[in-house]
């Protein structure tokens, strides 16, 4: 069986070498030369044995059409020979003008993103303009000669698909299948990548595992071979590491240090081991995932791109702003990653594709884009997730474009070479309307233009790169300066001057690094490298530095509460001090108390009393100078409840696109109103500031809401009463069912013995039945956690603050209802009668937070009186009077458009502002989860500012409290 499989083996590989010499693109034996405008044309003609004969084309521009013998001198060896060559300015082949460069692969008519014609009915012309790059090169080595390799984490490729096998990078330092580390890289036989998943060599895909090999066929499928289709890259290495997306992150960052520790190696061993990996590709991430949260994550890019790889993300598929809403990885801000969203086949962006003016830097096809698929086969695939590799593939290609600049780059500085890289593609995308405003470039990849860019730069002189002036450790008197500079820059030079002067003091040829010393202490100076290649000079920016010795409040001086009313604090020691004096007192008080030290971290602890605010100013010693105190930093101390300072158990996964929960009422004292929320989890903090007391009785009402219709949805619902941070199965308070969409009913009782302060109490809806206990996942519905504030029962047995009445004018009836009071139990006496009436009251006894009465339309001229009833004994009675006029509160949401929150996102301050005919009882801003970071106020006016400078960047959420009862609520970005 074998035989004829070999035989037609041959007979393919004897046809393609056949075709591809009959349709080369260029003519053989021909380069075009563009020389210096100073050079001397005939000397150098004349010093370049290989040539045979010459035609100038261009006298003004010094280009010449060059003959020689091609069976003896290869194309691409003059090409790189000349490139090296310091008279050269550009170099290239002489391309047949006939047709641009296309491969022969059977299927590339229906690989649309690269030559558009319509095919899946998309508008013509609209793709990814590649054919002109591949003109100027189609992949396969840097022009120094470094096999470029691409490192995709993916969930496996297909090892032995007929147009990826070639191009599949392969560790041939190591010896497969031996279970030895051949190459002492740390990993036992990765011969074709690792496998984090199962923590072993096996990159191969599955029959099921369908996303690996159609990324790999994007960045790099065999091109130009008459099989199949082509990648954005006809010749490159892929390097396969296997995640298998549903992973811990600790996965995520083993796969990028597998790249990262190959590229390193090949560094080191001077390409002996290891591989030149010069681009990441991730078509998967973390759906709203928070960067803030994930450090260690977004600081391994930085990492990456000082080894010289660029990375690509691809942003979640759906239509959210994800600057507002959060995903991972594209919201780590590190320069060396681009974001990515997808656009269709009519050059607009996927309704179903994320987005966002800060994180999401371009857009490029993915809507059924055709590539590579399991089982040696073609096929359609789509999402950002095919958008991406477009991308990755494209930084690949730019890396082997035979530019003589772009190559010194990269062995003098590969992280300036990556951020050219990058650079390059942003500033060269395609104007597009679609994505305008809600990306960073607002444009679609155009790779033709990109390799246009990267090749008009190919005779520039470079400035140093990677440029940088610093205080030297440990020194008052030195700043020390690093740089790089590339092979043709064969003069730098650095000039200093203070801050302020004319005069540069010069140092002529220094070696990086170079200390300037004997510096005055705390003073400012200016900074430059300067430099030449040949004629031509370049500088650098100018920095502005300040020498170490000043006496001054640390700027990094951070100061946070922790567990058992302590507060914390860090800073970085300054030379210049000797000690640090930090005041502080309660808000609102008159005298500060101070306390002394020396170095950092240091812990203020003793008399600080629990959930207050208190007042922190730092100051810095130098001996013979003292500085003053320095401004105001507020923090409320711990000790504010569970639902603010423990970490509770986060649901995931709950699905509420068809059910969620709308309203969630807790005495009339918790009502909060709300939508489907992002993830089906939302954690709204503390939304009331009225109490639930201990012995106090409280109706609860749950209601669900639909997409379409109504259905069965049950209810449980927790409150962790001892605040230990566990929502154990006796803290289950509730378990009720709503049908037909009907409000789900309860009785909630405050324990004697629960703990005082905030806890947290969880709400899970879920389709029909809830599965699971508190921390359940992949549920049908939504679940939301809220801060409850417990205290001790009012033992005056006050009566309720508010009642409420809405007449029905159908029904005839009169709704009454009112919150809750501060008393323990749950019994009400309730009596009306007409206005300055001596008739007797009707009198009422309810066991409820509610009634109706009867024929009896309290819009009139009516007074009724409320009471809590405690240990069977009425207590006072609170007179509310109707005149003409019931308070109807079945709306009680400040609805979004009567109040602002300008700028959003803010970096020092924001004003809240709304109707100048209200007024506020409360503003505050909270975390999403829970967490109070500014303080409750009150303003006196229609508008006020918020000063959020102490907040770190990330996501919050205002609250806005009107005295007529509304309340809203909006989210705010610090940035």
């Amino acid at each position: 069986m074998s035989r004829p499989f070999l035989l037609s083996l041959g007979l393919i590989i004897f046809s393609t070498a056949f075709l591809s010499a009959q349709r080369l693109s260029y003519r053989q034996g021909e380069l075009i030369v563009q020389l210096g405008a100073d050079v001397d044309a005939k000397s150098w003609i004349k010093s370049q044995s290989e040539i045979d004969r010459v035609k100038q084309l261009s006298t003004r521009s010094n280009i010449f059409l060059v003959r020689f013998d091609f069976t003896r001198f290869g194309e691409q060896q003059l090409r790189q020979q000349f490139w090296q060559d310091p008279a050269v300015v550009l170099v290239q082949l002489n391309h047949l003008i006939t047709h641009r460069r296309r491969p022969d692969d059977q299927r590339y008519d229906d690989q649309w993103q690269y030559r558009n014609l319509g095919q899946i009915n998309g508008t013509v012309g609209e793709d990814l303009n590649i054919e002109s790059a591949w003109d100027i090169t189609t992949g396969g080595l840097t022009a120094n000669g470094d096999t470029i390799v691409v490192a995709v984490i993916d969930n496996g490729v297909q090892l032995d698909h007929e147009d990826l096998i070639d191009n599949l990078w392969r560790n041939h330092d190591e010896i497969p299948g031996n279970n030895q580390d051949d190459d002492d890289n740390g990993y036992i036989d990765d011969y074709y990548g690792f496998n984090t998943a199962a923590n072993n060599s096996d990159v191969s895909a599955g029959p099921s595992d369908d996303h690996g090999t159609p990324v790999m066929g994007i960045v790099g499928a065999v091109g130009n071979n008459s099989i199949g289709v082509t990648g954005v890259n006809w010749d490159v290495k892929v390097m396969n590491i296997r995640n298998n997306f549903f992973t811990s992150e600790a996965e995520v960052l083993q796969a990028y240090s597998y790249a990262l520790d190959a590229r390193i190696l090949y560094d080191e061993t001077n390409g002996d081991k290891g591989a030149y990996v010069v681009a990441t590709n991730a078509s998967w991430g973390v759906d709203r995932g928070n960067a803030e949260e994930s450090p260690i994550w977004c600081g391994l890019y930085d990492r990456l791109g000082e080894a010289g790889i660029i990375n690509m993300g691809a942003t979640i598929n759906d239509n959210i702003d994800v600057d507002v809403l959060g995903d991972l990885p594209t919201n780590c801000t590190s320069e060396f990653l681009i974001g990515v969203t997808e656009l269709d086949t009519n050059d607009e962006i996927f309704q179903g594709a994320g987005f966002g003016n800060v994180s999401i830097d371009l857009g490029a096809y993915g809507r059924d884009v055709f590539t590579t698929t399991i089982g040696n086969s073609y096929g359609t695939f789509l999402g950002t997730s095919a958008a991406t590799p477009h991308v990755t593939g494209s930084a690949a290609l730019l890396y082997s474009a035979p530019c003589n600049t772009f190559a010194q780059l990269l062995e003098a500085d590969p992280a300036a070479a990556a951020l050219m890289v990058r650079e390059v593609i942003l500033t060269s995308v395609k104007p597009n309307t679609s994505l305008e405003g809600i990306t960073v470039t607002g444009g679609r990849l155009d790779v033709g233009a990109a390799m246009d860019e990267l090749m008009s730069r190919c005779s520039d002189c470079l400035a140093p790169t990677s440029f940088t002036a610093i205080p030297k450790e440990g020194s008052a008197t030195d700043i020390e300066v690093d740089w790089r500079a590339i092979a043709d820059l064969t003069t730098v030079n650095l000039r200093y001057r203070a801050t302020g002067t004319t005069e540069w003091t010069t140092v002529a040829s220094p070696t990086a690094p170079y200390t300037i010393a004997g510096l005055n202490m705390c003073a400012s100076y200016e900074v430059q490298l300067t430099g030449a290649c040949g004629s031509v000079n370049v500088a650098t920016a100018i920095q502005q530095v300040e020498t170490d010795g000043c006496c001054l409040i640390p700027e990094d001086l951070a100061i946070q509460a922790s567990a058992n009313q302590r507060f914390f604090l860090t800073w970085t020691p300054l030379l210049a001090g000797k000690r640090y004096q930090v005041r502080y007192r309660k808000a609102g008080d008159e005298n500060w108390l101070t306390r002394t030290f020396t170095q950092s971290p240091q812990v203020i602890a003793g008399g600080i009393e629990p959930c207050v605010e208190y007042e922190f100013q730092f100051q810095t010693d130098c001996d013979t100078i003292l500085t003053g105190f320095g401004p105001v930093t507020t923090l409320i101390s711990s000790g504010c409840g569970a639902c603010q300072e423990s970490s509770y158990c986060l649901p995931e996964d709950f699905d509420n696109s068809r059910e969620w929960i709308s309203e969630v009422n807790l005495g009339n004292q918790l009502l909060n109103r709300s939508g489907a929320e992002d993830e089906g989890y939302t954690s709204f903090g503390e939304l009331t500031d009225r109490a639930f007391v201990r012995g106090g009785v409280y109706p609860l009402s749950l209601t669900p809401a639909f997409l379409n219709g109504t259905d069965t949805e049950e209810f449980k619902v927790y409150i962790d009463w001892n605040q230990d941070g566990i929502f154990a199965s006796n803290e289950l308070q509730a378990e009720v069912t709503s049908t037909r969409g009907a409000p789900a009913e309860a009785i909630i009782t405050v324990p004697e013995d629960a703990e005082l302060l905030l806890t947290r109490m969880r709400v899970i809806m879920e389709f029909r039945n809830v599965s699971g206990g508190p921390c359940s996942d992949n549920g049908d519905g939504e679940v939301e956690d809220y801060c409850i504030r417990i205290a001790e029962a009012d033992l005056s047995c006050p009566a309720p603050r508010e009642l409420r009445a809405v007449y029905d004018e159908v029904e005839g009836l009169t709704h009454l209802s009112w919150q809750s009071s501060a008393a323990a139990g749950g019994d009400y006496s309730l009596r009306y009668r007409l206005q300055n009436s001596t008739e007797p009251w009707t009198a009422l006894t309810l066991n409820t937070i509610q009634t109706e009465i009867q024929d009896l339309n309290l819009c009139g001229t009516y007074e009724v009186e409320v009471a809590s009833i405690c240990g069977g004994t009425v207590g006072n009675y609170r007179l509310f009077y109707f005149n003409d006029e019931c308070t109807d509160t079945d709306n009680p949401r400040l609805a979004a458009g009567l109040w602002s929150v300008f700028p959003n996102p803010a970096q020092e301050e924001t004003t809240v502002s709304w109707p100048a005919n209200t007024h506020a009882s409360g503003l505050r801003v909270f975390g999403v989860d829970g967490r109070q970071y500014l303080p409750l106020t009150q303003p006196a006016t229609s508008q006020t500012r918020l000063d959020v400078s102490s907040l770190a960047a990330g996501l919050y959420l205002i609250e806005l409290r009107l005295e007529d009862g509304r309340t809203g609520l909006k989210r705010l970005i610090v940035r």
